[in-house]
């Protein structure tokens, strides 16, 4: 797993192993990636276009939609604190004002909408950054939040292809949004991002 709180007092953890519990009872790290990857892909291919005016309840919903087969805390805000790397996210007990406040700044800005292609890039990157930040479950927020965007996008009048994107190459941005510079995922945006109809 990816995020950890830097200890082995995770209580989302199985004692004495590195596996996250799970409503399928699997004890082995493999067995519940090949698990959840399976499952979620499954549950993704049957999630509806969510509404157009997105918050964090919608951020849940769509993380519960996915993990359900597989976490019994599905949708729900994470307990502990957790890293990756260097980066320190959301202290858990700020998850919900921290993730309300993002999220209405996106309503502020209209959810994006009617923004020229340059400037909804820009603007996507720093919105993308901020709720990465968050990082609001214990795991599968990589999922939902792209998930969440593709939504967004759609309901802005774009579409998004994620393939053209190189996967260190997306880390990279991710992480240097963390740091407080969104350039690099705007780059990113404008290659994958596209208007209706045109081919990337």
């Amino acid at each position: 797993m990816n995020d950890k709180i830097g200890d082995d007092r995770d209580p989302y953890f199985y004692p004495g192993l590195k596996v996250l519990r799970n409503v399928l009872n699997i004890h082995e790290a493999a067995g519940l990636q090949e698990a959840e990857l399976a499952l979620t892909a499954l549950r993704a291919a049957s999630l509806a276009l969510g509404p157009a005016n997105m918050g964090l309840p919608w951020l849940c919903a769509i993380h519960h939609t996915l993990f359900q087969d597989i976490y019994p805390w599905a949708g729900q805000l994470r307990s502990v604190d957790i890293y990756q790397n260097d980066i320190r996210f959301c202290h858990f007990a700020y998850l919900e004002t921290e993730g309300n406040a993002v999220m209405q700044r996106l309503e502020e800005e209209d959810y994006l909408r009617d923004l020229p292609f340059e400037p909804f890039c820009d603007q996507l990157a720093v919105f993308y950054a901020d709720i990465n930040m968050l990082h609001p479950f214990r795991e599968g927020n990589g999922l939902a939040q792209r998930i969440f965007f593709e939504q967004l996008i759609i309901h802005a009048g774009y579409d998004i292809h994620w393939h053209p994107l190189d996967r260190q190459e997306w880390l990279r941005a991710n992480e240097a949004g963390a740091f407080g510079d969104p350039a690099p995922l705007a780059a990113l945006f404008r290659r994958a991002v596209s208007e209706p109809g045109d081919d990337v």
